[in-house]
């Protein structure tokens, strides 16, 4: 019986430790489409982040919608800031060939790629 009591404790324990390894924020990159899958690559970043909705929301599926009409074709980068969590570093998504997943809560802006993005903004001296 003792050791029924210590497998739940250390269910509860991974729980939270699972919890804790995700990491929320504002998050601005290039988002692509295309049967192969749903890619995301941060601004600042070589890494490349497998997209899924936050919980049972339909977020991503709403984000892949505002991205066909404004692609041009499958896979072409387009330009999106969203608000999510992202997961510890590991193995992603089909073939698991992504460094995380970025589970998106809310798109705050979404629009074609412009040689502009992902630079910082130049002080107004420089």
């Amino acid at each position: 019986m003792h050791w029924i009591t210590s497998l739940a404790w250390l269910g509860v324990f991974a729980l939270t430790a699972v919890g804790r390894t995700l990491e929320s924020g504002i998050w601005e990159g290039h988002v692509t489409f295309g049967r192969g899958g749903n890619s995301f690559n941060p601004c600042g970043s070589k890494e490349t982040w497998w997209v899924k909705s936050k919980g049972f929301s339909k977020t991503a599926e709403k984000l892949q919608e505002d991205y066909n009409r404004i692609a041009q074709k499958p896979y072409e980068p387009i330009y999106v800031r969203v608000s999510g969590d992202i997961s510890r570093k590991g193995q992603y998504g089909r073939l698991g060939s992504y460094q995380r997943v970025l589970y998106i809560e809310e798109v705050l802006e979404i629009r074609p790629k412009q040689d502009t993005d992902c630079k910082p903004a130049k002080r107004m001296n420089e």
